[in-house]
């Protein structure tokens, strides 16, 4: 096995059993923090492991830098513009305002929504860092640009559960977030805008069920 290709079937390895593991857990009963402490281990620790240990490699490698960030930010700013809209009218949807908050405490507390909101962001900074960072930029010297394509699926398979709209969504979702990582040199840019648009939703829908939107 050449060295070029070693440790993108690797990635591939540890990524597709990290996802099943995940898938798995996830469905089961379980505490916010446990989600959290979960997530946080097998998306961002065990594959930090893996690049310094075995790999030996740089985290800048798999988009873990700056990059280019003027290219990434404008991406990402245009695209959470093109959101909003979207968000406007999906917060007022049954679906989507049984399911969010993901925390219900966020609704009635600006301590714990702010609490839910911080930590949150963390759990979706290791998110993108195992979707656009690990799992895009570990298997392109492997597979190409078709990485993009195949951490879209492992991204979406994981929206499973969550309102039917935006599971189906997910797939598109994780393309144009890929080539947006790719374009940027760096998952930063994707995490940015995924966190944006989660806590700014999340005020969408609680202020529609208040009524207090126009």
């Amino acid at each position: 096995m050449g060295k070029t290709t070693w440790f993108p079937m690797l990635t591939a390895l540890v990524g597709a059993s990290i996802c099943v593991a995940l898938f798995r857990f996830n469905a089961l009963p379980h505490t916010y923090e446990e989600y959290l402490v979960t997530n946080i281990l097998c998306l961002l620790w065990l594959p930090i492991v893996l690049i310094f240990v075995v790999g030996r490699k740089e985290p800048a490698q798999f988009g873990f830098c700056q990059g280019d960030p003027r290219t990434g930010y404008r991406i990402a700013g245009l695209l959470f513009l093109g959101l909003v809209p979207l968000m406007l009218i999906a917060c007022r949807l049954p679906s989507f305002q049984s399911y969010y908050p993901i925390q219900k405490g966020a609704e009635t507390s600006i301590a714990f929504f702010a609490y839910f909101e911080l930590t949150y962001g963390m759990y979706l900074f290791c998110w993108e860092f195992f979707f656009r960072g690990f799992l895009l930029f570990g298997l392109q010297p492997l597979i190409g640009n078709w990485s993009v394509l195949l951490q879209a699926i492992a991204f979406g398979a994981l929206h499973h559960g969550k309102p039917p709209m935006e599971e189906l969504s997910s797939y598109i979702a994780g393309i144009i977030l890929g080539v947006v990582a790719l374009r940027a040199k760096s998952f930063v840019p994707c995490f940015v805008l995924h966190w944006a648009a989660a806590l700014t939703f999340d005020v969408l829908v609680i202020l529609a069920k208040r009524h207090m939107l126009f």
